[in-house]
This record gives C-alpha cells, structure tokens and sequence, in this order.
C-alpha cells in the first residue's frame, strides 16, 4: 500500500515486525459451562456473605443494602468533586486493594493519613496494565472484598494497541475488569472522569456493561456533596446520598441537617420549594434574575435544572403571565449546587421569575410546590403530603393554586 489510508500521506507507511497478533472479537468469560438451577444455587450461597455494607450510611443507601459481591460500579465525577477521597474512606473502613493508576503509593499514603484512617487495611498497587492487576487479584482472590481502579481512563491492556483512554482502550480495559470481578467474585469500584458536558467520559457501551453507575456532583464552592445513582442492577435507582466535606474527608449528613434556604425573610426574584429525592424531601431555594437584554439574541442561563425544561417554563411564563421575556435576559439557579430534575420545582422557578420581573418579593413564607402544563396549569406531585409536612416542619406553609396566574395575587 502506497498511500496511508488515514492521512492520506504517500511513501509514509513502514514495515513493524515482531508484534503480537491480536485474537478478533470481544473477551469471553472463561470457566466451566453449564446450566445452574436458581434453586440450589440460592440454598448453596447461603453460606456466602453475598452482599456487605460499606459502614458508610449515605453509601449504602444510594446501593440498597450494601456491595454485592462481583458487582461492578462506575464512580464519575468532576475533578476535584472528592471521588478519590470517598473511595479511601470506604477502603479505610471495610479493606481492600487501591489500584493507583495516576498516583503513586507515597500520594495516597498521604491521603490516608490526612483522613485519619488506618493504612493496615488498604494495600496499593501502582500500575496502570489489566493484566498485572488481574494477575495480583488471582493471587489473592480470597483476601480482597473490594477493589478500587483510579481510574479506567489511565489503564491499559496489551490486547489493544491504542494509547490510554482512547475508546477502544477503555472499552477494552473495562471488558477484562468486569470478566476478572465475575469469575473471581470481587466487587470492583471504577472511578471514571466526566467530560466538560458533564458526560461520562468514554465510549457510552461502557455505562451499559457496568452493574451501577454512580454520580458524585456538588458545587465546589459549598461543602455540600450528592451521590446520584442513574443505574443500579441491584437495588433502587431513585436515592440520592448526601455528604459534606470537611477537613477529615467527606461524612454523612442527614435530612435534619440540610439547609438550602439562605433566608426566612422573603427576597425578590426567589422562591422556596420542597423537591422529592429518592424517599426523602428536601427544601431549596430557587433564584431568578430577569433583566432588559441589549444583544440580538436575549440570554438563557439554567443552573441546577434541566435546559429544555427552563426554556418551556420561560415560554409559559411569557404567554400566560404577559411578561416579554423574548426581550429580557433570564438566569435561573438552585441554591447550594443542587441539580434539580423533580417537576414539582416548576412553580417556583415561575414565581421566581415573576417575582424578578415584578421587582417585588413574593409574599410570606411560602412554599411553591406544583408541576406547570403548557396551559399555565399547576399540578401536584407524587409525595405531596411529605412535601407539605417538610414544610410545616420549617415553619413554612405549602401554596396551593390552581393555575399560574395566581401569581399575580400573591404580590
């Protein structure tokens, strides 16, 4: 072949010997096959610890009743977010092996020894290659519960010949894990970095080989952490936990404990409401800031809840409360880097912005709790008697109306 097929170069290719070939196709999953009855499996696998917990209440929590052994869990999260701190607590904790692909051992010594925790029950091993991990995982399958890979983007397998964290790479590294944490029944923890989009980074094939996907995302500038399952083949998939980080790692906070509300007096351009996590209901607070906008096109800025879902409640807003926000600049943000998917927030991001248009507070210590339909009418929600006992609980009552524009009464 003269002319290379990818940069188009002609005379460019050279002749490589000595390479391995490559077997085609997928790994498969070795061992003895045959077919296994659910019954006798279930009264022989009562002798086995199958599942365990982590001693880490929120952890647990978000997984159902702990780590199922051979299960394999993707942890994503934004630099910095403390994915890496978590980990070593849960290894502080229950023992097991750290795979540091991108630290040294002496790096996470250090880590260790700055949350406070006891180093004889983690052993680390500095390597990026799949098949040395594999390898000290064989020669000690019966020592580790739990494993941890920092992180699949730096790890590498000699069946591909693709730079780490390349695709096929990280497609390829993940099929060996995941064989590995089946045959040998070790639960394995793979710590994944997230895209500027907030994406997983990688191929998408790799979400759906894993057993649970785990997302770890906060505000940087507050202490406040929230662990969101979007996967899990083994228990519930609509829990949240919720951590805060301190001086001595990341520790469990409880619902008593949260506090999302700058303020008990009332403040133009925000609203209070209780959105559903999971079981659990939690008061925020949305703010909004509409201004005149001077540009071609005005601006539409949604922090903490879904674009698409802003940009519907602008457009109700504008049709059915008469605000021209088609010439206004309209910002929308949770408070305390929370990302909000409950619609039972739509009411108060319209009243918020009604409220910032207004330039008046809405009134008293309301709670605006409601989904808005494209006809400006306002529903309740799943987990409204909760949502109402939340707020009574915080010295705050729930508003019921009818439709948006009732608003217009409450300023």
């Amino acid at each position: 072949m003269g002319q290379c097929p990818a940069c188009r170069e002609w005379n460019s290719l050279k002749e490589m010997t000595g390479l391995k070939s490559r077997t085609g196709g997928p790994k498969r999953r070795t061992g003895k096959v045959e077919v296994i009855n659910l019954g006798k499996m279930g009264k022989e696998s009562q002798k086995i610890e199958n599942v365990f917990g982590t001693e880490i209440g929120e952890f647990d929590r978000v997984l159902g009743k702990g780590i199922v052994r051979g299960q394999v869990i993707l942890f994503a999260g934004e630099p910095g977010i403390g994915k890496s701190t978590l980990t070593t607590q849960l290894l502080g904790k229950i023992g097991g092996l750290y795979v540091a692909g991108e630290e040294s051992a002496e790096q996470v010594g250090m880590r260790v020894k700055r949350l406070g925790l006891r180093g004889e029950k983690i052993d680390i091993l500095e390597t990026n290659d799949i098949e040395s991990m594999i390898l000290a995982w064989e020669r000690a399958k019966d020592v580790y519960k739990v494993v941890v890979v920092d992180s699949i983007q730096v790890m590498a397998t000699g069946n591909n010949p693709a730079s780490p964290g390349s695709p096929m790479q990280i497609r390829e590294s993940a099929f060996g894990i995941i064989e590995a944490a089946k045959r040998l029944g070790v639960a394995v923890i793979i710590v994944g970095h997230v895209t500027k989009e907030g994406e997983i980074a990688g191929p998408k094939l790799l979400e759906h080989m894993v057993d649970t996907v785990l997302y770890f995302e906060g505000d940087k500038n507050s202490d406040l952490r929230i662990l969101r399952v979007t996967k899990n083949r083994f228990g519930p998939t609509d829990e949240i936990g919720i951590f805060k980080m301190t001086d001595s790692g990341l520790v469990d906070v409880r619902s008593d404990e949260i506090n999302l509300v700058d303020s008990k007096t009332a403040k133009v351009g925000s609203a209070v409401t209780v959105i559903m996590e999971g079981t659990r209901p939690m008061m925020v607070e949305i703010q909004a800031l509409v201004t005149e906008s001077f540009g071609a096109m005005p601006k539409r800025v949604f922090s903490g809840i879904d674009y698409n879902r802003g940009q519907l409640l602008v457009a109700v807003g504008q049709k059915v409360l008469g605000m021209p926000l088609y010439k206004c600049d309209v910002f929308i943000s949770v408070t305390g880097g929370m990302r909000v998917e409950d619609t039972g927030a739509d009411l108060a991001v319209v009243g918020a912005m009604y409220s910032s248009f207004k330039e008046k507070a809405l009134a008293g210590k309301r709670v605006w709790v409601g989904e808005v339909s494209l006809l400006g009418e306002v529903k309740k929600v799943r987990g409204w008697e909760r949502r109402v006992k939340e707020a009574k609980g915080l010295g705050r009552e729930v508003v019921t109306i009818n439709s948006i524009r009732e608003l217009k009464e409450t300023i």
